[in-house]
């Protein structure tokens, strides 16, 4: 059910769906089919900041797995607070992506069918960061935040 990429520590799966689902926006007509492939490029970035992180501190293999509305990087849990280092990565990498493209000219918006293409990838960004700071259960805020307690 996957296409796999392995790029030595770094595994790439992207779901068979994917594509499926990329040949059909591609059929509508607009650019329907670049503006997913751009929010879609944004997750794929947010996942990788948590993979890329994690083998940077030491870990031997991570995974970044990508379905067509959600992603997901796997990685051995450290059992510290460099836990919180790869929690807080991916955020802290759209954050400062939505602060870059704001100096570019990108103004955020919630209009996403009409605007322009700058501004769609800026709100996304920030959305993806702010969402992802929450300290919730299973949203990286609540990971980093369990992981800022811990005493080992």
């Amino acid at each position: 059910m996957w296409i796999v990429v392995p790029l030595g520590r770094l595994v790439l799966r992207f779901h068979l769906l994917l594509p499926v689902v990329v040949g059909a926006i591609c059929m509508v007509p607009g650019d329907l089919w670049l503006r997913y492939l751009l929010l879609l490029s944004t997750l794929l970035l947010h996942e990788l900041a948590h993979a890329l992180t994690a083998l940077g501190l030491g870990h031997g293999r991570a995974v970044v797995s990508l379905w067509p509305l959600f992603g997901r990087a796997d990685v051995e849990t450290f059992r510290d607070r460099r836990a919180a280092l790869v929690a807080l990565s991916a955020p802290a990498l759209n954050l400062v992506c939505a602060g870059a493209l704001f100096l570019l000219g990108g103004r955020p918006t919630l209009a996403l069918g009409s605007a322009p293409l700058l501004d769609l990838i800026q709100t996304a960004h920030l959305l993806m960061g702010v969402f992802n700071l929450l300290p919730l259960p299973r949203v990286d805020g609540g990971r980093a935040l369990v992981a800022l307690r811990s005493r080992v």
